[in-house]
């Protein structure tokens, strides 16, 4: 398995395929209207940015409902509920972007939110294999085109266990797998992932269970990001992508 360090969950072929796509980050919307979020509350701060996103898409054609993916990093991981009920009021049921929801501490702009947005200006069929998500309002895949993303996957357990990590790693892949294998494909046509971990001195543990399912032939593309805080303080978060076909 090739680890490398990718920016994009995505693979681009066509070049014409290229103008669907539109990737932005918050931080861009705030330097191009020339907006401060400093002293607003983290629900006036993400309906901010969610209008400021609107504006931004339209001058390139592209919708609100065009966005499949969104990276939420906040300051603190307990807004989440207040920026679950915002996502509530930007996106309709069962058509919820993918998320990834984490703590970072040192968030670049002088808000206490940051998002990356993915958009494909075109069809999309979102994966919802539990209807209303206990960790909020998100889909738990995309299918575009010949590709698949999935949102970043926590452990089944509730909260998480002492002494339990190995197993927290493979309950997250095979929950990834479930939802892959449901639009009829699997892990063994997955080409990246991305990990979350608060602390990194697991990242041999999460290797060695990575090497229960793929080999070093594999032809996959690995990130492991450092976080400060996940959901209910877990330990790991893996999302991927994969080949439809």
């Amino acid at each position: 398995m090739k680890v490398n360090m990718i920016k994009e969950n995505i693979r681009i072929e066509d070049e014409k395929a290229q103008d669907n796509y539109l990737f932005f980050s918050s931080l861009e919307l705030i330097d191009y209207f020339f907006n401060n979020l400093t002293e607003q509350d983290i629900k006036t701060q993400t309906k901010r940015i969610f209008e400021m996103a609107r504006v931004f898409m339209r001058r390139r054609d592209f919708e609100l409902d065009d966005i499949y993916s969104i990276l939420v990093m906040v300051r603190d991981i307990n807004y989440r509920s207040v920026v679950n009920e915002v996502f509530r009021l930007y996106f309709r049921e069962e058509k919820f972007p993918i998320r990834v929801f984490v703590q970072i501490s040192e968030i670049e702009s002088t808000a206490d939110i940051e998002m990356e947005f993915s958009a494909f200006r075109g069809g999309k069929t979102f994966i919802n294999l539990v209807k209303g998500h206990p960790y909020g309002p998100f889909s738990q895949g995309v299918v575009i085109e010949d590709y698949v993303h999935c949102s970043g996957v926590l452990p089944l357990a509730v909260s998480p266990r002492e002494g339990n990590f190995k197993q927290d790693v493979r309950q997250c892949l095979e929950t990834l797998k479930k939802v892959l294998e449901s639009v009829g494909t699997g892990l063994d046509k997955a080409y990246s992932f991305i990990v979350y971990l608060p602390n990194l001195e697991l990242l041999p543990e999460m290797e060695e269970v990575f090497t229960e399912y793929f080999t070093e032939e594999d032809d996959i593309l690995q990130e492991v990001t450092k976080v400060e805080k996940l959901i209910e303080n877990h330990k790991i978060e893996i999302s991927c992508s994969a080949h439809l076909k």
